[in-house]
């Protein structure tokens, strides 16, 4: 059996797992002619690529341990994927689980990949290698980094202050929970909003000089706070460190996020710009300080001299799963996520399954589409719920784009 040995950053998503199960869940259906067998080959391709997605993971050592050779425990068909995957287990199977179903318009696909392995980013460029296996490219001399000395020469050039509490704010935003939570089950939700409607935010962001994540933290910060008392937006916003990292772009499946924190005042009841305008502020700050540095910082400054325990409790200080959380993806590319005779739709993209009243809204792009998404153990009513708080955001997104769009 194969051992690869893992970096800091797996050990972000060990905490909690009672709570929040660590993956990326990819979702879109393929019409048109698609092949089984070249599919099969490309995961097979991106596993000799990527061996760790063919492992188990290892807590003790931060290991990754060979567990196949083949798609055992990676493809499956004719399964609902989001009935199934709790069987996973991230540590005797392997790190990447894809379901196949035949639906009317095509072939619907679910992809789920550990989030102890790799983050958005890295399943992003995942998602690209799988469709350069399909399409025929060869990738025999395809190496994925994982190394971090970068992050080691980063923190050195900008040294911060970690701040106790920073990642744990006093008044966090909440969602209610609901007397009657019985009946609850795995789903997903999400809402397309199209290119028509993301041009004329991009329009609008640009007008009034903020940017599109600004507007959608802003955005569900405020739809929240319609079902939450308090008057403070506080999210967490993962980041993608790689843009940090001089050379030429590489294949880096591996957990290279960290994430700024903010905490801005918010009256419900004021307009909508004025909650852009803190969340814009808090942010520009926090990227000139280079303040994401703080929630990694501890952890990989101590990695070789404390303990597992130790490292988890770091991690818990500094990166703990929030109750009401935000993601976003940012876009993912339709010339390089494309498979031969082949259609994508109904794509979406998410972070983990949350049990409500926990919650996350996860963006993302494609096809010039913007993507609002969840993932929820919950019953029908705290789906209707999360669907809601996604429908606010719409709705403060296309009155702000409608006022400042020029």
């Amino acid at each position: 059996m194969a051992v690869y040995r893992g970096n800091p950053l797996n050990i972000l998503h060990t905490i909690g797992m009672d709570e929040l199960y660590p993956i990326v869940r990819i979702h879109f259906v393929l019409t048109g002619n698609f092949d089984l067998k070249r599919f099969q080959a490309a995961l097979l391709a991106c596993g000799r690529a990527i061996p760790e997605l063919f492992c188990k993971y290892v807590l003790a050592d931060n290991s990754f341990v060979t567990v196949t050779d083949d798609l055992t425990g990676v493809l499956f068909q004719g399964i609902d994927p989001d009935a199934d995957w709790a069987k996973w287990d991230l540590f005797c199977d392997p790190q990447l689980r894809v379901y196949l179903n035949q639906v009317e318009t095509g072939q619907d696909v679910t992809i789920y990949l550990s989030h102890i392995l790799t983050d958005g980013a890295g399943a992003k460029q995942f998602m690209t290698l799988l469709a350069r296996a399909y399409n025929g490219d060869d990738l025999s001399t395809v190496e994925n980094h994982t190394d971090i000395d970068w992050l080691h020469d980063l923190l050195a050039q900008h040294p911060v202050e970690v701040k106790k509490g920073a990642d744990h704010p006093a008044d966090p935003l909440t969602m209610p929970q609901l007397a009657d939570s019985h009946d609850q089950h795995y789903r997903t939700g999400a809402l397309h909003l199209d290119e028509e409607f993301l041009s004329k935010l991009i329009k609008a962001g640009h007008a009034t000089g903020v940017t599109l994540n600004d507007l959608f933290m802003a955005a569900y910060g405020q739809a929240v706070q319609r079902f939450s008392a308090t008057e403070q937006i506080s999210l967490a916003c993962p980041t993608d460190m790689r843009k940090f990292i001089p050379g030429s772009p590489e294949l880096r499946v591996a957990n290279h996020t960290s994430r700024y924190n903010i905490s801005v005042a918010s009256d419900p009841q004021a307009p909508f710009a004025t909650a852009v305008q803190a969340v814009h502020r808090a942010m520009a700050a926090n990227k000139e300080q280079f303040q994401c540095l703080e929630s990694v910082k501890t952890l990989v400054d101590n990695y070789a001299n404390y303990s597992l325990a130790q490292l988890q409790q770091i991690c818990e200080e500094n990166y703990h799963v929030r109750t009401i959380s935000y993601t976003n993806f940012g876009i993912v590319d339709k010339a390089k996520f494309h498979f031969a005779g082949c259609q994508v739709t109904d794509f979406d993209m998410l972070g983990s399954y949350r049990r409500a009243p926990m919650f996350q809204v996860a963006v993302s792009t494609y096809d010039g589409q913007l993507i609002l998404a969840y993932a929820m153990l919950g019953n029908d009513e705290e789906a209707r719920l999360g669907k809601n708080v996604m429908l606010i955001m719409r709705d403060l997104l296309t009155n702000y784009a409608l006022e400042y769009a020029e």
